[in-house]
């Protein structure tokens, strides 16, 4: 038996988070499989048929801090530590970990729809899987929830912020949210409008920071320090740390930090040899009484420079996106980019492009709506320019 031995990579394929595709995963990783967790639909790639790791072990694509997307390699191990850390933060805050019931909403080739399951194996509670159609139908959703929980004293659920978003806009989903006595959520998206909603309504919200490559969170703010107004993604959870570097990029040290697949034959470690890995994401810490908190600051591989200030137009994007939705602007969709400036480096132009149909006048109209809306922004984050991108009628033959 040497290093040559290869070990088969079982592939599962998933729509969202089926019950019989936990059940297959289950039972690979108790036969102490690899299995690569992919989404049905991701045709067009080629998929590995063995590995010189050993499992159990599961093989998940990354969407990747910067650029492209990746293939993470996690022993069974990095999974449970996960489930384990995250399981102690709860009970410092008073959760008996057995009487927590667990609703996962999200697909199990993603690493929070996946985590869900170490999570109610690790703490020793139940898990259910919440389809994406009964998601969407808020009133048998809640009805469903509150039949669930029963004897339950604590519902946990993970939401991604589109899902948040489209809650809060029904009042069953509200009245939903609000039954939770903690919802994770990646915190890097959530605008300012949402925040402001879920405070008002108390949702116990737990913006939080982590990746693929990380088995899931790293850091996360306590449900009661996001009601009374901390805006960042939480503490550095206890198995981890984190620095931010030179370049202003989060650096991540963790005994749970996964390997990049690189082909059968080789892996890499996403860490360096002192064990840190460098995210594409730029950050800072904060420390708040005697702790330290992380905010997250955007992208680095979109951010750019305007006058000594940076941009990042995800925040910006964010911003425009809620004000479209609350003034019912009718655009399809907008683009940020940078334009050269003598004085600023670069400034912004946004191009954007409105539904079909679009009389000039609300063309006009909706425009200054939202020259107007962007003459409060920050200085370095006003547009220079907005474009309206003219579909160009067909020629008929």
């Amino acid at each position: 038996m040497g290093s040559t031995m290869k070990n088969k990579i079982h592939i599962i394929e998933v729509e969202n988070n089926e019950t019989q595709s936990v059940e297959k995963i289950n039972k690979k990783l108790r036969e102490n499989k690899i299995i690569y967790v992919k989404n049905k639909f991701y045709e067009n790639e080629d998929v590995l048929d063995s590995i010189h790791e050993k499992g159990p072990a599961i093989i998940l694509n990354s969407s990747g801090s910067t650029g492209k997307p990746r293939k993470c390699f996690h022993h069974l191990d990095n999974l449970k530590l996960s489930a384990a850390t995250s399981g102690q933060w709860l009970i410092e805050q008073g959760f008996e970990l057995r009487n927590c019931l667990i609703l996962n909403t999200l697909p199990l080739n993603h690493i929070s729809g996946l985590m869900p399951i170490f999570r109610s194996q690790t703490w020793g509670c139940d898990c259910i899987n919440i389809s994406p159609n009964l998601i969407k139908q808020t009133r048998e959703l809640l009805l469903f929830t509150i039949k669930s929980k029963k004897n339950k004293k604590h519902l946990v659920t993970s939401l991604v912020p589109t899902q948040l978003k489209r809650l809060l806009s029904q009042k069953n989903g509200v009245s939903w949210l609000k039954i939770f006595d903690l919802i994770w959520v990646g915190g890097a998206s959530i605008s300012r409008e949402t925040t402001a909603k879920c405070i008002r309504e108390k949702i116990k919200l737990a913006p939080c920071y982590g990746s693929t490559e990380t088995a899931a969170m790293v850091t996360s703010l306590k449900p009661k320090e996001f009601l009374m107004g901390f805006e960042n993604v939480g503490e550095i959870l206890p198995d981890t740390k984190i620095r931010i570097n030179e370049q202003g990029l989060i650096e991540i040290k963790s005994a749970r930090i996964g390997i990049e697949i690189i082909d059968s034959s080789k892996t890499k470690n996403f860490k360096n040899k002192n064990g840190w890995w460098q995210t594409g994401d730029l950050g800072e810490i904060n420390q708040i009484n005697t702790s330290l908190y992380l905010n997250f600051l955007g992208r680095s591989d979109k951010a750019f420079n305007s006058g000594g200030e940076i941009v990042f137009p995800e925040v910006i994007e964010s911003r425009l996106n809620d004000f479209i939705m609350k003034e019912n602007i009718p655009i399809n969709k907008f683009n940020i980019s940078k334009v050269p400036n003598k004085l600023w480096e670069n400034k912004i132009k946004i191009v954007v492009e409105f539904r079909e149909l679009t009389n000039h006048k609300n063309i006009e109209n909706s425009l200054n709506l939202l020259k107007k809306f962007s003459q409060s922004w920050p200085k370095h984050e006003k547009p220079e320019k907005w474009i309206v991108k003219t579909k160009i009628p067909v020629q008929k033959k």
